[in-house]
């Protein structure tokens, strides 16, 4: 690669189009013009995983005279995982593209990649390109789905004695209608496309981390107080359709058994926590890998301008004390910035944070991973109460 080609942004870096689902997806003209996914493939998926089950279950109620199918549509983690999830992680994944193409032309076009440096750098791009979209790693997602679902249906048959998706008949597991639509269709699609967002996450973790080893021009002075990596607290926006589809469940999952069984609010609030926390660890964790580097440039410039400080201020003392006789310090600083100068710039360094995190990219992971479980929190709390402490905030 030439210094020119070099310098030409890849705008085909993407870690979300490609693969083998993708071109299922194309031959269904599901995709748009630019190969990603449409607001009427989210619905078109969401709708093929909730749908078939749903008329199964009907049609079984009424061909045998029970009514154990019609559960399907009281379930919530029903909706919660074929519509909701499967429609928030599908519909986002365009908005997911834009953000990653923004993140991974920042450091060739904010100069952090010093020239020499650059063909490395779209070595690496083009590794995480093609690993986020290898036919091998869809394959193990797809394999591990078909694994799970099955396991996972019939431990829920095995523990409930019956629901929607079947009973237990002579000690032996039998799928309703609905629950063989769940367990070869729904439940498939929706682990598949979970797994799928947790290998784009272990992709793009184990992109920052190449990146963060590479030979940044990192800027101490950078108003970001991040050395110029400050973009990157965007980042976390790229999973919050992910994060919102996994808090959805979660939150489904945790009505449905407090309307079984009520639980201590302390561990309800226990398990809100947990989660919430679990998520700030797990998104903002890749940003980490920054923490060495950035350290280092701070250590550095601290060392740097503090010589210049102690030159400047060593001369101005000359100054007021008299020593007018001796030229050497005043020699000695020439071209260098001035005190105040270098006060501003030397104060703006011991404010720079070790990680590009911020408080923007905390609120992205909490409000994502927060919001679903409003619910749950509405059953912890009297609506009057929440009223009364919001009206309470703001009169």
């Amino acid at each position: 690669m030439t210094q020119a080609e070099s310098a030409t942004p890849d705008t085909s870096f993407s870690l979300v189009a490609g693969g083998p689902f993708y071109l299922v997806l194309r031959r269904l003209g599901l995709l748009g013009a630019d190969r990603l996914t449409t607001l009427r493939c989210a619905t078109f998926l969401a709708l093929l995983a909730w749908l078939p089950p749903a008329l199964l279950a009907v049609a079984q109620s009424l061909a045998d005279g029970s009514d154990r199918g019609w559960s399907y549509f009281t379930d919530l983690t029903v909706p919660a995982r074929y519509l909701i999830a499967i429609w928030a992680m599908v519909a986002t994944e365009r908005y997911a593209d834009s953000r990653f193409k923004i993140l991974g032309l920042q450091f060739r076009e904010a100069r952090l990649l010093s020239r020499d440096s650059l063909p490395r750098y779209e070595a690496i791009l083009a590794i995480a390109d093609r690993r986020s979209s290898a036919w091998l790693a869809e394959a193990i997602m797809l394999a591990l789905a078909l694994v799970f679902s099955g396991s996972t249906i019939h431990l829920v048959i095995t523990l409930t004695g019956a629901s929607w998706e079947g009973s237990l008949v002579g000690g032996q597991v039998e799928l309703s209608w609905a629950g063989a639509a769940a367990r070869y269709v729904s439940n498939p699609l929706y682990l598949f496309l979970l797994l799928r967002w947790g290998w784009w996450f272990l992709v793009w973790a184990a992109l920052l981390f190449r990146i963060s080893r590479l030979p940044l021009q990192l800027i101490p002075t950078h108003p970001d107080r991040a050395a110029g990596l400050g973009f990157l607290s965007i980042y976390p926006s790229v999973f919050t359709g992910f994060t919102f589809a996994l808090s959805c469940v979660i939150s489904a999952s945790i009505l449905k058994d407090l309307a079984v069984e009520q639980r201590p609010a302390e561990i309800v609030w226990f398990a809100v926590a947990g989660w919430l926390g679990l998520n700030l660890l797990v998104f903002l964790g890749p940003l980490l890998v920054f923490a060495l580097p950035l350290h280092v440039a701070r250590e550095k410039a601290q060392i740097e301008y503090g010589r210049m400080a102690t030159r400047q201020h060593v001369t101005t003392h000359r100054k007021w004390t008299g020593r007018t006789d001796d030229d050497e310090g005043q020699a000695d600083v020439s071209g260098l910035p001035s005190t105040s100068e270098l006060n501003t710039t030397i104060q703006a360094i011991r404010e720079m944070g070790y990680t590009p995190i911020n408080r923007a990219a905390v609120t992205q992971v909490v409000v994502a991973a927060g919001l679903p479980l409003v619910a749950v929190v509405f059953t912890l709390v009297p609506l009057d109460d929440l009223i009364k402490w919001a009206l309470g905030k703001f009169l």
